[in-house]
């Protein structure tokens, strides 16, 4: 192994960010990239250190690009077993800080337990090969305010809405409405992996019905899976299991059994917390499942009453390059889902 150059910390950064595009082409989130090199140059500038290898994790980034690049996104989160989701308010003025509550291990199962209760008591829907999964979002990504960097501060954009239309035949187009234009998706591309890869095994990185109906409905055998599915992910094997529940539930419509054992699943990943009073998108309250990785916490938020999903938002937890202490670094509210038979098409079942 050559020995790495005695350079400033400076010298390494810009080193490290001409290796890398500008935040608007695909990859990590402006924090996450931030949070990611800080920690990288923390292992190579330790004398003792070994080669780290760090693999980028997707999450609010899929869609913080503008809509003219945008690829499929994954990052909003949704009840897709009923339709009891509150209505959100029409819009709602948000801080693109918020105060890092305290959060504890105490209450996950609980938690867990009464979410995947009123999940897996939804109605079944039922998707055929030539329909399309629609949802309807609020959604907000940060970018950093220096492009072209892998550090600094970052700032939340505008809150708006996003309509999606995903094929469940992965050969056929879909569409992503935002920010008041349409990204066509070409065949193939709506059901393409999550990290980039093509579809293949049940769960792995895709959320056609099919295939999301044939993962596992016991936690155990499930959270299994899912360690084998994100296995070698960046930043580490819980959070990148926990940052597969979020993405596989995502813009998807999940057989109820299998939604209730993966939030079952998601319960018993250790190091998750439970966080009181968090806010969606759209303003709307409720209990979390909580995981921080690198400096960020990312939640799960549930109606506190009906204990369905509404939506999902991260945050840094201290200070740094990127931001302050509870900066956002992306937020999501579902606003509706259903089935569609066409592009374009608004379902009944939609609630929007």
């Amino acid at each position: 192994m050559n020995a790495i150059p005695q350079r400033g910390e400076e010298t390494e950064r810009q080193a490290m960010a001409d290796q890398f595009p500008a935040t608007a082409t695909h990859g990590l989130s402006s924090a996450r990239t931030a949070l990611l090199e800080e920690h990288l140059m923390r292992e190579i500038t330790r004398t003792d250190a070994a080669p780290v290898a760090v693999a980028p994790r997707r999450r609010w980034a899929m869609a913080a690009v503008p809509v003219a690049v945008a690829a499929v996104a994954t990052a909003v989160v949704l009840n897709v077993t009923g339709s009891t989701t509150p209505a959100a308010p029409p819009s709602v003025a948000l801080s693109p800080v918020v105060k890092v509550l305290p959060a504890s291990a105490r209450g996950t199962s609980e938690l867990m337990h009464r979410v995947a209760v009123a999940t897996g008591k939804g109605k079944p829907l039922t998707v055929r090969a030539d329909q399309y999964v629609y949802v309807k979002s609020e959604v907000g990504f940060s970018r950093q305010i220096r492009e072209r960097t892998m550090d600094g501060p970052v700032e939340l954009d505008a809150v708006h809405e996003r309509q999606v239309w995903l094929p469940e035949d992965p050969a056929r187009p879909g569409l992503i409405r935002e920010g008041g234009q349409d990204e066509k998706l070409g065949g193939g591309t709506a059901q393409v992996g999550i990290d980039g890869g093509a579809p293949t095994t049940p769960g792995a990185d895709n959320t056609t019905y099919a295939q999301l109906a044939a993962l596992p409905t016991d936690p155990d055998a499930l959270l299994k899976k899912i360690y084998t599915i994100t296995d070698g992910r960046a930043p580490g094997r819980d959070a990148a299991a926990f940052d597969w529940v979020g993405e596989t539930i995502g813009e998807a419509i999940v057989p109820p059994k299998v939604e209730a054992a993966i939030w079952l699943a998601a319960g018993r990943i250790p190091g998750v917390e439970v966080v009181p009073n968090a806010v969606d998108a759209a303003g709307r309250h409720g209990d979390a499942l909580a995981f921080e990785s690198l400096n960020e916490r990312t939640e799960y938020i549930f109606d506190k009453t009906a204990h369905t999903y509404l939506g999902e938002r991260s945050y840094l937890v201290k200070d740094s390059t990127a931001g302050k202490a509870g900066q956002l670094t992306g937020i999501s509210a579902v606003l509706g889902r259903g089935v569609a038979d066409k592009i374009g098409e608004v379902p009944t079942d939609g609630n929007a």
